[in-house]
């Protein structure tokens, strides 16, 4: 008997492991950059170096763990704490094991404050994605949905600033990822985005004494993101103002809202209290800034961060240089 020309088994099983090649190949590069943010983190702040000894951690959506990697081996760090999406879910594969570090498995949209494991931390990260298949390890995402992406980015950076801050104690430093693209003024989804940043910075300014923002040099440096780090959390004023409430309140109106025009979506309307013509102008700027910065890498081209597959043997050669130059001038 001839065989036959296509043996549909075999070319699915080809197919399946090409898949979980790329998935882990993927995971490899994401590990890494986000290790190599947390470097240039702690490069430009001084808060992050001067951190007491002893700290604990919240990483939020932590696989595959480059920032808690990078946390854990600063010998100050006593305890790190990672919630992350099961890969049997869309999440990525975590990569991280460490005898001081817990991990929880959740969906993060179904994780309310009371859920959490970790009790007191001094940092919490937020740079959990909105999960769809495009964008889930193995294209695979079985999770909770929303009725358009920005209501789910929105919906979860609410989530993450609800369960963390509930956890921050006071002094502590929030770290968060954010997206910004200018548009034309006459283009109604970046008027409605823009009011939506500016309460959320109002609302950050008025629980931290400082908001900062970092733009990659070497990492995602073409895109839209960016990390914010907000220093010195006034505990009191986030308890006395109800903020946990606020936060609550608004992830749940935002997953539950019958509105499908994100542009007609009211978020954190009661933080127009708060804000200030100072302010507005104060954060436009920064937000100016960051277009700037990914206009001037955009035309760059940098050929690290070029690419949506960054080479996994440049970025680990990168992050190597990164840590040499922080160990050296630690030592100055």
């Amino acid at each position: 008997m001839e065989q036959p020309l296509y043996n549909e088994y075999a070319a699915q099983l080809a197919y399946t492991e090409d898949r979980q090649l790329t998935a882990q190949y993927e995971t490899e590069v994401h590990f890494q950059k986000c290790y190599g943010v947390m470097d240039e983190l702690y490069e430009a702040h001084d808060y992050l170096r001067s951190l007491v000894p002893g700290f604990k951690f919240l990483d939020l959506g932590c696989a595959p763990g480059g920032f808690s990697s990078y946390l854990l081996e600063d010998p100050r760090c006593a305890m790190g704490f990672g919630v992350t999406l099961p890969s049997t879910l869309g999440g990525f594969p975590m990569r991280l094991r460490s005898s001081n570090f817990l991990l929880q498995q959740g969906d993060l949209f179904e994780l309310g404050p009371g859920d959490l494991i970790c009790k007191e931390v001094h940092i919490c990260i937020c740079d959990a994605q909105y999960m769809r298949n495009e964008v889930a390890w193995d294209e695979k995402y079985t999770g909770v949905r929303c009725r358009s992406k920005q209501h789910g980015v929105w919906a979860l950076l609410m989530k993450q600033f609800w369960l963390g801050l509930t956890r921050l104690l006071p002094g502590g430093l929030l770290i968060f990822r954010f997206g910004w693209r200018d548009g034309p003024p006459e283009d109604l989804a970046t008027v409605w985005y823009k009011k939506c940043t500016l309460r959320l910075f109002a609302l950050l300014k008025d629980l931290f004494a400082q908001v900062k923002e970092v733009k990659s040099d070497h990492f995602n440096s073409l895109h839209s993101s960016f990390y914010v780090c907000c220093f010195g959390f006034n505990r009191k004023r986030f308890e006395d103002r109800g903020v946990a409430k606020l936060l609550g309140h608004t992830f749940n109106y935002l997953v539950t809202t019958r509105i499908s025009d994100a542009n007609q979506l009211e978020i954190l309307p009661q933080v127009d209290s708060i804000r200030s013509t100072a302010l507005d102008e104060h954060f436009s700027k920064m937000l100016d800034r960051m277009e700037k910065l990914r206009v001037v890498h955009e035309q760059s081209q940098s050929p690290i961060a070029g690419t949506e597959h960054d080479n996994l043997a440049e970025i680990r050669e990168l992050r190597k240089e990164l840590k040499t130059r922080r160990a050296e001038a630690a030592t100055r």
